[in-house]
């Protein structure tokens, strides 16, 4: 298997595999025949597909989608990975009964061919990146110590690594800037763009629209009941059987919070990344959506 490691230049002896398949890289322990394998998987007219770069909401949007779909607050008995089209084979994904909820991480290119061709619907989610380097920094840490006690690296190296685009599935930056390019390209494929702010600032109503998007027939009053039960307290106390768990924490359900890259970031972090946000992030639609308030609290 083609494995690379990545080490933060402050810490060498700090080896982070990863896998690399066709310049992008993913984590260690996925499959490169899957990878090598996602663009022929099978889609059927009623799919839906999540994408989103890491930590950007997925696993709560999967929730909220598969209750819409399935017209019902009960949680889905499973988890997002379960149809995670990077890491899950096409045998397995094909398997799996209507509705399905497809999700990853991948760019616009790496689709399977089939979500174009049938014109399945699609969620592309977006998340503040200072935010989702945080996010994911914790997620990794939890991870480190989930796994063997190991102990990873100091955020400021850790950040560093994310903004040059060396850990997996590469630079948030030329991930979003790759799906805002396809959908000018694709303007009548049915994708919707939801902010994780938004979801966080008024989740009725994004879960209204998300519910008007996929073309379901439930009511406002039922959105709500959507919201509450996928609230981040709910979802941490309904999944903890069937995800990883540490000193009684769940390790993929964090905080849920807007902003909490400010007790993380200094003001020379902080000054750093405007300037390769605005180097960047200056030709895109989504340039001033993450720009401001770049002071530290």
């Amino acid at each position: 298997m083609p494995k690379v490691n990545v080490s933060p230049k402050n810490f060498p002896e700090l080896a982070i595999p990863l896998l690399e398949v066709d310049s992008m890289r993913y984590p260690f322990f996925y499959s490169e025949d899957v990878i090598r394998n996602m663009s022929e998987v099978t889609c059927w007219d009623d799919d839906v597909m999540i994408c989103g770069y890491m930590r950007s909401g997925t696993h709560w949007c999967y929730e909220i989608l598969n209750m819409l779909l399935n017209k019902s607050t009960e949680t889905v008995p499973h988890t997002k990975h379960d149809l995670h089209v990077e890491k899950v084979n096409s045998k397995t994904l094909e398997a799996r009964t209507s509705p399905r909820v497809f999700n990853g991480h991948m760019q616009f290119c790496r689709l399977p061919k089939q979500v174009m061709e049938k014109r399945v619907k699609v969620i592309y989610l977006l998340r503040d990146p200072r935010d989702v380097a945080v996010s994911w920094y914790q997620l990794m840490e939890k991870n480190f110590r989930y796994r063997g006690g190991l102990t990873i690296c100091p955020f400021p190296d850790w950040l560093k690594l994310f903004m040059d685009g060396e850990l997996e599935w590469g630079s948030w930056f030329d991930h979003v800037k790759s799906w805002e390019q396809a959908m000018l390209q694709h303007q009548h494929h049915p994708i919707l763009v939801v902010h994780y702010e938004d979801l966080i600032s008024d989740p009725r109503g994004e879960i209204i629209r998300m519910n008007r998007f996929l073309g379901m027939d439930a009511d406002d009053e039922f959105c709500g009941q959507v919201a509450a039960a996928c609230h981040i307290s709910n979802m941490k106390k309904n999944k903890y059987n069937i995800t990883e768990v540490l000193n009684g924490e769940s390790v993929n359900y964090n905080k849920g919070q807007v902003g909490s890259w400010r007790a993380w970031f200094t003001r020379e972090m902080s000054d750093h990344f405007n300037q390769v946000y605005h180097k960047k992030m200056r030709y895109s639609r989504f340039h001033s959506k993450y720009i401001r308030g770049g002071g530290v609290a």
